[in-house]
């Protein structure tokens, strides 16, 4: 394990639950590779680095494991999987079930919902202006949940909230180009007035078009050998 890691530090955190809480941690200390790929996950470590009890740690595991990023081997321990799925067909099915999200919100979302969007575009917009990559994946990952929320199908928000384990190197690629953070940004803007306008079609297909165009983008930037340059 690296040393000097930030990911595990000791859990506070009253807005959510405890087993959540250690859930996350763990999960970004993996993919931040804090806990690297093939690495020996030390339930007593965690137990005393998070300051939580063992069951806790366990069904943080456990979930884990159900998400494909642990390796739980019996009478061996908890190893962390030695390689993702591929970037490019992780994206291309999280493309899909965005866009059933956004097909589910539009017929789903409530007035509220609908008024979370526009307060949380408005968010969006100011960030991609003046704010670093950091806080602009952030934003931008609020509105997804709030229409993951929308949808009212938690199977499909928890499918896709596994598959963005494994694409979020290819999101905050694309978000470190300012010019591709405001297309991203009018992307969402065209998603949310299809979900307004409880178009479900052309919810789904904005969705779709959106993540794989930025699939795209990043992968442009890799032909080229570094970091994605604008079309």
């Amino acid at each position: 394990m690296k040393k000097n890691s930030t990911s595990l530090s000791a859990v506070n955190n009253e807005f959510r639950s405890l087993s959540e809480t250690v859930y996350e941690k763990i999960r970004e200390a993996i993919l931040a590779k804090e806990l690297e790929p093939g690495e020996r996950v030390s339930e007593r470590m965690l137990v005393d680095k998070l300051g939580v009890s063992s069951t806790t740690v366990k069904r943080a595991l456990q979930q884990l494991q159900a998400e494909g990023l642990v390796e739980i081997q019996p009478r061996k321990g908890t190893y962390v999987v030695e390689s993702f799925p591929a970037m490019e067909e992780n994206t291309v099915m999280r493309a899909s079930l965005e866009g059933l999200a956004a097909r589910f919100a539009a017929s789903k979302a409530t007035e509220d919902d609908l008024k979370e969007m526009r307060h949380q575009l408005e968010e969006m917009r100011r960030r991609t202006e003046i704010d670093t990559q950091q806080n602009i994946s952030k934003a931008n990952a609020r509105f997804h949940h709030l229409v993951h929320r929308a949808s009212y199908n938690p199977y499909v928000g928890r499918l896709i909230d596994v598959l963005r384990n494994f694409d979020r190197d290819l999101r905050h690629q694309a978000l470190s180009d300012h010019d591709e953070a405001v297309r991203g940004l009018k992307d969402h803007i065209s998603v949310f007035e299809a979900i307004e306008a409880r178009d479900g079609d052309l919810a789904e297909e904005r969705m779709r078009r959106h993540i794989l165009r930025t699939l795209e983008f990043v992968k442009t930037g890799m032909k080229k050998g570094g970091k994605a340059e604008t079309p």
